[in-house]
């Protein structure tokens, strides 16, 4: 239960860092990169915190 909880976070910080990666125009591969680990501890973050 908990694995799905902390995948159901992650998706919506990477949906949403996605999508401004796409609107400020930073598709380089380390942009990508940068998102998705920023994506990853916020939602531990997210989850310790609420959890």
């Amino acid at each position: 239960m908990e694995f799905i909880m902390y995948l159901f976070v992650f998706l919506i910080f990477i949906v949403i860092s996605s999508f401004l990666n796409i609107m400020f125009k930073l598709t380089t591969k380390r942009d990508w990169l940068m998102s998705l680990l920023f994506s990853i501890v916020l939602s531990i973050i997210t989850i310790v915190i609420l959890g």
